[in-house]
């Protein structure tokens, strides 16, 4: 069975999620509809590298400084999930304006991330309709 994944790091968001018991859509920006991003890389979706403040400036962490400094973990959905909207989709739902959507498809595309490998839901996600994995050294591992 084909899977999506809602990426993220362990340290800050993982205890957030699993008090919450779902996973939570949000918007960017005021006026847009909330929504849950997923991608269809197996293994890891490049624009969920976020970069962390450093001396006042902002930088872009690679994927081995990321991952230890703040650990992996995804949320595996099936990719044949009726609630999943493609990216573009997505985007016209949750009002995000096309200007802003070229804009993250460019940036994306710059970290290595494809478009068309991005889903989102609209709602939230119960934590008992996904599988939680953790990535340890190289191998995602279920969580137990």
């Amino acid at each position: 069975m084909r899977q999506v994944y809602h990426y993220t790091n362990q340290t800050q968001k993982l205890p957030l999620i699993l008090d919450a018991g779902h996973l939570l859509p949000r918007a960017d920006q005021a006026g847009e509809r909330p929504l849950l991003w997923f991608s269809a890389h197996p293994y890891w979706e490049p624009t969920a590298t976020k970069p962390r403040w450093l001396g006042g400036y902002l930088q872009q962490l690679t994927f081995a400084e990321y991952r230890n400094q703040f650990g992996c973990v995804r949320f595996a959905l099936a990719a044949d999930d009726a609630r999943l909207m493609p990216w573009r989709v997505a985007c016209k739902f949750a009002g995000i304006p096309k200007r802003h959507v070229y804009a993250m498809e460019e940036v994306g595309r710059k970290q290595g991330g494809k478009p068309k490998q991005w889903f989102a839901v609209s709602g939230a996600i119960s934590l008992d309709e996904v599988q939680i994995e953790v990535l340890n050294g190289d191998k995602w591992e279920v969580a137990s």
